[in-house]
């Protein structure tokens, strides 16, 4: 057995000799076998324990029992206890979503403060094939079908090479103790359901099934391999990345066959879940305007292309300019001149710039971003026109529409910034004084 743990560490290059291991040990069979082979291989670990408190005297008993376990091999310990139920009650997530997030972020921060280099936990074979069932009962797709992986990131799983009945083999052998969680055997959680109730039935059909699926999995990850390829050969020659954006054309996806499946994959990266991905399909159909926001992305149609922007995660109200001298911070660099009108020779034929009659104005002037039902009088027309057919009529993007500032005096919009000013406030030969604006936008239209 020893060997084997070895050979399997040593073979998936999951540590190297030198490496400091923190052991994630719960006190249950898997994690105790998982430290005493760690401590016959000679590597220099240290026990990590989370007490969430959530089984009463168990709970304090585990962790009692994990003290005396590391004693015993000699290795250093650290213990936390965890408020579980107010993670619970602040975020809204499950109990043993709560306990993972918070085992995982503790974990963390000890192989950042104390200089080790992976974490181990003692996940077996068994549970990459619950892991299957799992993720296939939730419609994960062919990602999901390849059972828990042996290394993820900092995180190494150097038990998976075992059966859990190969476990409990050498734990008899070597008289060696644990601490059983009642938990693990009451069928109202779904991995337990699987584990008691849908492998025992898969063994009677076929005794080595833990083995077989082991080996489908290895092969299911094997084509994984060559399907993630393929995607990311084809989003890279798909995908056009330019000034923050990436450009999609509506028609070299749409050849694409199956389609639906190949929306999933380019886009799910992105945030986009599966029904998102599937109304995908709709929006390249689509007049222009049509999008589809993700945990992380937009995804615009702008005629014959898709547009994929990044969320800024930024919410921006209202700025003011309370006079030509005095504002609010901006989101933006912006600078401001007051002159009489013979000081002006010509007017600057730069969208970033607008020469305004400063005595049509009325302080203080807000910058706010467009909303529907905004018009204007566009320069050179006594015509009322809505912002959204502007932007229709001259052909703006989509993101960069979402993006552009609007600076109004009242309820009247002065400037559409970056693009055009209000007919109202031009400079005629009645003006006296003009305010000249420069800015320079978050990102330049």
């Amino acid at each position: 057995m020893l060997k084997r743990f070895k050979n399997y560490l040593n073979g998936l290059k999951l540590c190297n000799d030198g490496d400091r291991i923190l052991l994630a040990v719960s006190g249950g069979i898997d994690s105790v076998v998982m430290a005493h082979l760690f401590n016959a291989a000679g590597y220099d670990c240290a026990i990590a324990h989370c007490n969430f408190q959530l089984r009463g005297e168990d709970s304090e008993s585990d962790e009692a029992f994990v003290r005396e376990l590391a004693g015993y091999l000699e290795m250093p310990l650290f213990v936390k206890r965890f408020n579980v139920d107010e993670v619970v009650s602040t975020k809204g997530i499950s109990v043993q979503m709560a306990a993972r997030e918070l085992r995982y972020d503790w974990f963390g921060e000890i192989l950042s403060e104390e200089s080790f280099d992976v974490v181990a936990t003692a996940h077996n074979k068994n549970d990459s094939v619950e892991t299957f069932f799992l993720n296939l009962s939730r419609g994960s797709g062919i990602r999901g079908l390849k059972g828990i992986a042996p290394r993820r990131d900092n995180i190494i799983r150097p038990m998976l090479f075992l059966t859990r009945q190969e476990i409990e083999t050498y734990r008899q052998e070597r008289g060696i103790e644990y601490r059983e969680d009642a938990s693990n055997f009451e069928t109202k959680y779904q991995r337990n359901k699987i584990r008691h109730d849908v492998i025992p039935v898969m063994e009677q059909i076929n005794p080595g099934f833990i083995e077989s699926m082991s080996r489908n999995m290895d092969q299911l990850g094997e084509v994984h391999e060559i399907y993630r390829h393929s995607i990311k050969q084809l989003r890279s020659s798909l995908f056009e990345e330019k000034a923050g954006r990436i450009t999609i054309d509506v028609r070299r996806l749409g050849e694409l066959h199956p389609l639906q499946t190949w929306l999933f994959e380019l886009f799910s990266p992105y945030g986009f879940s599966r029904s998102q991905c599937e109304g995908i399909e709709k929006i390249m159909d689509a007049v222009p305007g049509r999008r589809s926001i993700s945990t992380s992305h937009q995804l615009y149609k702008d005629r014959e292309q898709l547009i994929l922007v990044e969320s800024s995660g930024e919410s921006f109200d209202r700025y003011y300019l309370d006079s030509p001298d005095k504002h609010s911070a901006l989101p933006f660099p912006m600078d401001m001149e007051v002159l009489d009108r013979e000081m002006l020779d010509s007017i600057p034929d730069d969208p970033l710039t607008a020469c305004l009659d400063l005595d049509e104005i009325q302080f203080p002037l807000t910058i706010r971003h467009w909303m529907h039902g905004d018009y204007f009088y566009p320069l050179g027309m006594n015509q009322m026109k809505k912002l959204s057919d502007f932007f229709v009529d001259n052909k703006i993007p989509v993101p960069e529409k979402e993006r552009t500032w609007i600076m109004a005096s009242g309820k009247k919009i002065v400037w559409i910034m970056g693009h055009r000013i209000d007919h109202r406030f031009r400079i005629t030969r009645e003006t006296r004084r003009v305010i000249m604006l420069r800015f320079q936008p978050d990102v330049a239209p």
